[in-house]
């Protein structure tokens, strides 16, 4: 047998007490089932798998570790959990587990498992599961690092920078990427590099306006060099630098900054008419935080963290009322449009790839949230299985978000106005290049609402200066920002007042009508109705605005006492553009949550991943969405899953050039028939005394004030 099979031959359908390690000590003060792993924890389950494949092992190996996250308890044990807990009734503590990700890497060859341990008392490996042969592990920030140094000093990549005739005082950069697919067939795994030049030396300058003409294809596990990929560099065309008969216009680039300082540096004015708009809460901020359990205005929620996902939310109640059990972002997905090679490949899936946890920033105060902050930190590993801390990961806090509601009485003049205090909690993202910013956002009419900014700098290539290219824009000299998409999937986990729960597809629709012959219930042709289609069985839907279509999450078990109609929310879906690539395309297949607005699937516990579990370098193997839908599963009145696709089609702007202003997008779930009236009835009202808000003055007015011989209103005032 040999070195490579020998660990997976051992656990193979197994369920092993590993060798031991420390204990995984977690005090009982604050405890709460969903936490994430503490240090202690990673800490405990690293050296439990260490000592459990050194046992196994005989010959040379060591480790490279990826990923751990907590298994969260199945369902059917934690919902009732939950529900004593809410209750104030005694409730145990149920099991610590967690999932990690790790290698063995051995002289010949590396071996990628999945390691499932028990974190309760000392912690111990109950199996290890062998990645599947047909898919491919994620790539990590120490693999590309280490591609990238090996890269930067082969002798065929110095040539090919060399041949390019690059001004001497340039700087190679190269960017680590994902390599996406070619066709349906299994490749190697790899890691490709799109690379720059750093044309003042400055290590915060703006690479990205100098893109070169080549990406160079590495081996993800042994860091050798696969093969140099020449790009087109004309607008359209496969012909590459290497067709030139003339040397490359390198002088026409032109410097393109974003960093404040070297903007200053080079001559840009920075504004000087900007007042500090300065978040004052004398009183402190209105929520309050137990352990992770947060609660403000009537809401209640855990809030975790993972690798994966990034910020996840359970447990979510109003006033007491089960709403939604878990909501994420379950992935995403970026497909460019550029069909030439090597860019015909060019397609990452952020989360899926490179995970929401890892690429987390690390927030800072005042920079990234305004206002009275509370943050949350992630305690995570690096590839040799020690921990490490990413602080402020989430930022809590309070925003107005203007009036919440109003109305005056026309006949008295009295006028009743709340204003809306909304509750955010929010996660920033840097994938190299690009910037995504996930608000999940409460408001106190009992709506949640999850608003994505995009942002960052445009994924660029070089282009021949003076040309022009269907497949995207100019963005700054010899800059071509490439045509793409990102797609977004949202897993919604509801329990409205309960697990069991329909999706009802709505339609605002006329009603029949002939001017000539007026049906009796519509003389006028006025009138319009709502078509109600539940979903039955698993499947996708479309949004469908010319309908006004939204999708109800109701308990058909639980009437509203006024409407008689079973209590439930909303989902408004966002009508955004689905995948462009043709859907016999790999690319298409790869983006399993690409075809279709709304998904609706019965609840499995593990299953959170919208493209998959593995989707580096998948070609529509990954078993995810279709997978999901595939198994045609009873959906009315079941434990159900909602994930819902939406995103925006990118055709680049000169204004999205160096750095892209934000672009919003925004879905919300909102009460429908939950309530017996308006939730927000009972906010207070809005008032000076409450708010001491203040009057503007204009310049002339703050003159005549502060005049020494300025008497009064009705006075003169001193001539200027």
């Amino acid at each position: 047998m040999s070195k490579s099979a020998s660990l997976s031959a051992a656990t193979a359908g197994l369920s092993i007490s590993g060798a031991g390690g420390p204990q995984a000590a977690r005090s009982t003060q604050g405890y709460h089932p969903l936490d994430p792993l503490s240090k202690d924890e990673v800490r405990a389950a690293t050296h439990a798998i260490k000592q459990y494949v050194d046992a196994q092992e005989k010959g040379e190996h060591r480790f490279w570790f990826k990923s751990i996250q907590l298994i969260d308890p199945p369902k059917a044990v934690l919902a009732p959990w939950l529900d004593r807990w809410h209750q104030g009734l005694p409730v145990q503590r149920l099991p610590r587990r967690a999932e990690c990700l790790a290698g063995v890497k051995r002289p010949d060859s590396t071996s990628w498992y999945e390691f499932y341990v028990s974190l309760d008392g000392e912690a111990k490996v109950e199996r290890a599961v062998q990645c599947p042969t047909d898919l491919h592990v994620p790539p990590d920030m120490a693999e590309m690092l280490a591609a990238e140094e090996a890269l930067l000093k082969h002798p065929e990549f110095l040539a090919a920078i060399e041949k390019l005739g690059l001004p001497k005082h340039w700087k190679v950069v190269a960017d680590g990427w994902i390599y996406g697919a070619d066709d349906f067939e299994r490749k190697n795994r790899y890691t490709p590099f799109m690379v720059y030049a750093n044309t003042n030396g400055n290590p915060d300058s703006c690479h990205y306006s100098a893109p070169l003409p080549l990406v160079p294809v590495m081996s993800s596990d042994d860091f050798s060099l696969v093969r140099i990929d020449w790009t087109p560099i004309f607008g359209t065309g496969e012909k590459t630098f290497l067709d030139l008969k003339e040397p490359f216009p390198w002088h026409l680039y032109e410097s393109n900054e974003y960093d404040p300082e070297l903007l200053v540096a080079s001559g840009t004015q920075l504004r000087q008419d900007l007042r500090p708009y300065r978040v004052i809460q004398p009183e402190g901020a209105s929520f309050s935080l137990e352990g992770r359990v947060l609660r403000w205005q009537k809401w209640s929620m855990h809030i975790g963290f993972n690798y994966r996902e990034g910020l996840v939310l359970s447990d979510i109640r109003y006033d007491g009322r089960k709403t939604f059990y878990r909501l994420s972002v379950s992935d995403m997905t970026v497909p460019y449009g550029d069909p030439r090679a090597p860019f015909h490949r060019k397609q990452a899936f952020d989360l899926g790839d490179v995970g929401a946890g890892l690429t987390a920033n690390e927030l800072k105060l005042g920079c990234d949230c305004l206002g009275e902050i509370h943050y949350l930190d992630f305690d995570h590993l690096d590839v040799k299985g020690d921990t490490q801390t990413l602080q402020g990961v989430v930022c809590i806090h309070e925003q107005d978000d203007g009036i919440g509601w109003k109305h005056t009485n026309y006949r008295t003049g009295r006028p009743a106005v709340t204003r809306s205090r909304i509750l955010i909690l929010q996660t920033i993202l840097t994938v190299a290049n690009y910037e995504y910013i996930f608000n999940w956002r409460f408001d106190q009419a009992a709506a949640v609402h999850l608003e994505i900014r995009a942002t960052g700098i445009l994924s660029t290539a070089a282009i021949l200066p003076g040309e022009l290219s269907p497949y995207g824009n100019v963005v700054s000299p010899g800059v071509l920002g490439t045509n793409h998409q990102h797609l977004f999937s949202i897993r919604i986990d509801p329990a409205i007042d309960g697990h069991n729960n329909t999706v009802v597809q709505e339609d605002s629709v006329p009603m029949p009508f002939d001017a000539k012959n007026p049906p009796e219930n519509n003389k006028w042709g006025v009138g319009y109705t709502v078509e109600k289609t539940p979903i039955t069985r698993s499947g996708g839907a479309d949004a469908a605005p010319h309908k006004n279509r939204v999708f109800k999450i109701v308990n058909p078990n639980v009437k509203n006492p006024i409407s008689g109609k079973p209590v439930g929310y909303k989902l408004v879906p966002a009508a955004s553009q689905l995948m462009l690539a043709h859907p016999d395309s790999v690319q298409y297949a790869r983006a399993e949550f690409g075809e279709h607005h709304v998904y609706v699937t019965k609840y499995k516990d593990g299953e959170y991943y919208a493209a998959g579990k593995y989707t580096n370098q998948s070609y529509g193997n990954a078993k995810g969405m279709r997978t999901y839908v595939g198994r045609d599963d009873k959906t009315d009145n079941e434990d159900i899953v909602v994930w819902h696709t939406l995103g925006l089609t990118h055709n680049p702007r000169v204004e999205d050039y160096p750095v892209m202003p934000v672009e919003t997008h925004m879905i919300s779930l909102k009460p429908f028939d939950f309530f017996g009236r308006s939730p927000a009835i009972d906010v207070p009202p809005s008032t000076q005394a409450f708010n001491q808000s203040t009057l503007f003055k204009v310049a002339s007015e703050e003159i005549e004030d502060n005049a020494p011989v300025n008497e009064g209103k009705d006075k003169a005032c001193c001539k200027l």
